[in-house]
């Protein structure tokens, strides 16, 4: 391939993540960079370190990078690792069989193609336009021309479809997954997304926030959905909840035991008034009965139980009928007329 050290450019960066306090003794970990010139490469250290570059070259690639195999237009599986095509290969397993290139990426991710045109010469002669379709029927055109050597898209899609015309000219596809993996739900909670931004809600109530895709990360504030729930209907607990109860358990509710306690004091208040007028009543029938007796004994009127006899006296003077002795009552027994009582 002659054609593969003429218009490709390479950037080897070595840095280290420096503290913002150094000690001695600190372990410094250096890392190298190569960059193609139709790439883009980010440096990154932490918040509380420093970027020191040790060292940088900038000039011709040795040689090309490992290019995938298409056999039989078999199409190609990319993830966050650059995965290189060239468009020689493209055009023998596909274009002449009439077959679009296929390149997919793992769900919800997108796709990243770099296009760079080795034979620059070429272009002085001729034009290509590419064809790039996605999953959901857009379809982008992209000329490469002398003035367009190198370009980079983006497509919003899982998968492409990649086609072009056969041309004399030899151009370096790359290609990678970017964009952030798909969110997990938090317990309790549901989730929208839309491309690079994720609307997450409560399940019990309106409450919603929004995150970010930046990079690969997820950016932006995380609610919490654990302390507002609502409490599940009786219906709803399950057999193996219902087999733990145990005795020490109250199978009363709250508002049942309420209305026991107001029941039971109503009850007691009625045996008691009930009790307390029964009392009342049996005070008065003895009273009554007191009065009755005493006027029966000054009257003589014993009515079933008791009878009065009147019994003239013997008196000393027996000759005098007009005398008049004191009398005496005696009160008999009505069942054997024996006296059990005198009265005078």
């Amino acid at each position: 391939m002659e054609h593969g050290t003429a218009g490709l450019w390479s950037l080897i960066l070595s840095f280290v993540c420096l503290p913002h306090c150094v000690t001695v003794g600190i372990r410094i970990k250096e890392v190298t960079q190569e960059t193609c010139s139709f790439e883009t490469s980010s440096l990154r250290c932490s918040s509380h370190q420093t970027i020191f570059v040790t060292k940088s070259f900038y000039g011709h690639m040795k040689g090309f990078p490992d290019l995938a195999q298409i056999d039989n237009c078999a199409g190609l599986v990319v993830d966050r690792q650059l995965k290189y095509a060239i468009s020689t290969q493209i055009e023998q397993h596909c274009i002449y069989q009439s077959q679009p290139f296929r390149v997919t990426v793992p769900s919800s991710l997108d796709i990243e193609i770099s296009i760079t045109v080795i034979n620059e010469a070429e272009l002085d002669n001729d034009e290509v336009e590419l064809t790039i379709s996605d999953m959901h029927g857009n379809i982008t055109n992209i000329d490469v021309s002398r003035s367009r050597p190198t370009l980079q898209q983006l497509v919003k899609s899982r998968t492409i479809h990649l086609t072009f015309e056969p041309s004399e000219v030899i151009m370096l596809f790359s290609f990678k997954a970017v964009g952030c993996e798909d969110f997990v739900a938090p317990e309790f909670t549901w989730i929208e997304r839309n491309r690079n931004t994720i609307t997450i809600g409560c399940i019990h109530n309106e409450y919603t926030w929004q995150v970010m895709c930046i990079g690969s990360k997820w950016i932006g504030f995380r609610g919490n959905c654990t302390r507002q729930i609502e409490a599940k209907p009786a219906d709803e607990t399950p057999v193996e909840a219902e087999k733990d109860i145990t005795p020490t358990q109250t199978i009363f509710t709250k508002g049942i035991q309420y209305a026991l306690t107001i029941g039971i004091t109503v009850l007691l208040c009625v045996v008691v008034i009930t009790t307390g007028f029964v009392c009342l009543r049996k005070a008065e029938y003895k009273a009554k009965a007191s009065k009755g007796l005493e006027l029966q004994e000054m009257t003589g009127d014993y009515s079933n139980t008791w009878k009065a006899t009147l019994m003239r006296p013997v008196t000393n003077d027996l000759n005098n009928p007009n005398a008049s002795p004191p009398q005496q009552f005696y009160v008999l027994n009505q069942q054997n007329d024996t006296p059990i009582a005198t009265l005078r």
